[in-house]
C-alpha cells in the first residue's frame, strides 16, 4: 500500500512528469507551473517530512530540471528553469545540512548561489549566502560566517529578510566569539526589523517568523551566558510550535542546555527525554542531535550523575540518521 503521508510528494512528481510529457523534453508553461508548485510545497512543508525523504523528492525534481536545461531554450524560459534549479539546490543544500552532510550542503548551496546570479534572482542569492553562514558557524568558522553575513545582508529587500539574515549569521557568530556588545546591538536590530515588516511572518523554509527568531535569540543568549534570557526566548519559541516538530525539538534542546547551565540538571535531562520520546528518530535532525550531544557533555562536565548516564544510554541506542537515497548532478544552466 502507498504511504499516505508521502502521497502529496508522489502526486507532485506524477504531475510534473505528465506536464513534461505534454510540453516536451525542454518543458513549457505546464512544466513551469508544476515546478513552481513543487518548490512551494517543498518549502512550505519542509518540516513535515523526514529530511531524507524530502531530499529524495527534491533531488528527483532537480534532476528533471537539469535535463530540461540541456535542451535548446528561449532565454526567458532558461532563466525560469535556472531559478527553479537554484531554489531546488537551496532546498537540497539545506536538507543536506540538517542531515549532517556538510560537504554536500556546501556544494548545493554554491550551486544555488551561482544559479541565483545567473537567473537574476537576488533573494535566492541572499538566502543561499545566509544558509552558508549557518553552515560556517556550525563548522566553527565564525570569521567566515561574519564575512558571508555581510554579503548576504546586501540582498535583504524586506525588513523580515533583514532580520532573518541577521539571526542566521551575524548574531550567531558574534555570540559564539563572545562579542556581547555587538551581539546585543544585532538582537535589537533584528527585533526592530521583525516588528517593522508590514507583511509579518512568512511561512515555509524560504520564509521566516517570530518563532524562529526567538530560537536564534535563545541560542545566542545561551552562548553568551545569559541563561534567564535564554529560557524566556526558548519558552516563547516552543510555545508556538507543535510537539514533535523539528523547530520545537530545537527550542526545547536550547532550553535544556540553558537549564543545565543554571544547575537544573534534572529539568535539563527531562527536556531531552521529552524530545527523544516525541520526535521520530528519522525526523530528529543532525542539528538537534548535536545539541543532545552537547547537553550530554554539559551534564558530564557538571558531574550530574544519573542524569548524564540516562541521557548517554538514550543517545547510545538512538538509531542513526539515514541519508537520502537519491542524488542529482549539479545543474549547470549556462548553455
Amino acid at each position: 500500500m502507498p504511504d499516505r503521508a508521502n502521497a502529496p510528494l508522489a502526486k507532485l512528481r506524477e504531475s510534473l512528469q505528465l506536464a513534461l510529457e505534454a510540453d516536451g523534453p525542454g518543458g513549457g508553461p505546464q512544466v513551469m507551473d508544476q515546478l513552481d508548485a513543487a518548490v512551494g510545497y517543498y518549502s512550505l512543508h519542509f518540516s513535515k517530512y523526514p529530511p531524507a525523504e524530502l531530499a529524495d523528492e527534491a533531488h528527483r525534481t532537480r534532476a528533471l530540471v537539469a535535463l530540461m536545461l540541456r535542451q535548446p531554450q528561449p532565454d526567458a524560459r532558461r532563466a525560469d528553469l535556472r531559478r527553479a534549479a537554484g531554489w531546488l539546490s537551496a532546498l537540497v543544500g539545506n536538507l543536506a545540512y540538517v542531515l549532517g552532510d556538510y560537504a554536500a550542503a556546501r556544494i548545493h548551496l554554491e550551486t544555488a548561489h551561482r544559479l541565483g546570479n545567473a537567473a537574476g534572482d537576488r533573494w535566492l542569492v541572499g538566502w543561499s549566502l545566509g544558509a552558508k553562514t549557518m553552515l560556517a558557524n556550525s563548522l566553527g568558522s565564525h570569521d567566515e560566517a561574519l564575512a558571508l553575513s555581510e554579503r548576504a545582508l546586501e540582498y535583504a529587500d524586506t525588513p523580515l529578510r533583514y532580520a532573518q539574515l541577521l539571526a542566521w549569521g551575524r548574531l550567531r557568530s558574534l555570540a559564539a566569539v563572545g562579542d556581547r556588545a555587538e551581539a546585543a546591538a544585532v538582537v535589537g536590530s533584528a527585533q526592530d526589523a521583525m516588528a517593522a515588516d508590514p507583511e509579518g511572518d512568512q511561512p515555509g523554509r524560504f520564509g521566516f517568523d517570530l518563532t524562529e527568531l526567538r530560537l536564534h535569540l535563545a541560542e545566542a543568549a545561551r552562548d553568551m551566558g545569559d541563561h534567564a534570557e535564554c529560557r524566556d526566548h526558548a519558552e516563547a519559541s516552543r510555545a508556538g510550535l507543535s510537539p514533535s516538530r523539528p523547530a520545537w525539538a530545537a527550542a526545547t534542546l536550547v532550553l535544556a542546555r540553558g537549564e543545565a547551565a543554571r544547575g537544573r540538571y534534572g529539568d535539563a535531562a527531562a527536556l531531552a527525554a521529552e524530545v527523544l520520546d516525541a520526535v521520530p528518530a528519522q525526523s530528529l535532525r543532525a542539528t538537534s542531535r548535536e545539541r543532545l550531544r552537547q547537553l550530554h557533555g554539559d551534564l558530564v562536565t557538571a558531574d550530574s550523575g544519573v542524569h548524564a548516564e540516562t541521557l548517554e544510554e538514550r543517545l547510545r541506542t538512538m538509531p542513526p540518521l539515514l541519508p537520502g537515497g537519491a542524488s542529482s548532478d549539479e545543474p549547470n544552466g549556462v548553455t
